[in-house]
């Protein structure tokens, strides 16, 4: 069984750093979660003036207003079946403000029809977008947003995300790079640091509410 990284990716998936490989070659056959933990260097924007309205994202973990320097960071990452059986892969992300702690949460799918992985954005997956993605010379992971549309159906003009994700050697875990552009206003968001990772066995009682996890 291929996981949705590899069938997107073909044979490129081969291209990956190893721990990239690992973590993004993991499917629902293993029963394993990956737990990260780590610190966002910094999370910035360029245009202070929409993040009011991003605070209208926070009930359903799908953006968020706060920024900071040196903020503690985590990341669950689980692999299993969704309610047809197809193989998902979800994000639980987690970021701790001195007077906050705010989710930016999504599910990840393959689709057959279009041949790429479709990024359920929120706990209710409001948001669908798809994603582009290949590998970099250095072995590391880009991700790039494309069409994005409501509940799949309704397309939206909407903010560009990328997603740059390596693994540094020196430091032993994985690096993180988010930027999420908006055609009018700029810069939205923008994320970078590292993170220290274990997978660990999985089981339903250790899987988060399931309210977007199917």
């Amino acid at each position: 069984m291929q996981s949705i990284f590899h069938r997107a990716l073909g044979n490129d998936f081969h291209k990956l750093h190893p721990e990239l490989q690992k973590k993004y070659g993991l499917t629902s056959k293993q029963n394993l979660m990956a737990l990260g933990q780590g610190r966002m260097i910094e999370i910035r924007d360029a245009n202070p003036i929409v993040r009011p309205f991003l605070q209208i994202g926070i009930r359903d973990h799908l953006v968020f207003g706060e920024r900071g320097k040196n903020v503690p960071f985590t990341l669950e990452n689980y692999f299993y079946k969704g309610d047809g059986g197809e193989e998902t892969f979800s994000w639980v992300r987690r970021f701790f403000f001195p007077y906050s702690i705010r989710g930016f949460d999504s599910v990840m799918k393959y689709d057959e029809k279009k041949r790429k992985i479709i990024d359920e954005i929120g706990k209710s997956g409001i948001l669908q977008i798809e994603l582009d993605i290949h590998v970099t010379p250095e072995g590391g992971l880009f991700m790039e947003s494309n069409q994005m549309t409501y509940k799949g159906k309704i397309p939206l003009p909407g903010p560009q995300t990328s997603v740059y994700e390596h693994y540094d050697e020196e430091a032993k875990a994985y690096r993180v790079h988010v930027h999420v552009d908006h055609p009018v206003f700029g810069t939205v968001m923008m994320y970078e640091g590292t993170v220290d990772t274990e997978f660990l066995p999985m089981t339903y009682n250790n899987i988060p509410d399931r309210g977007f996890l199917e």
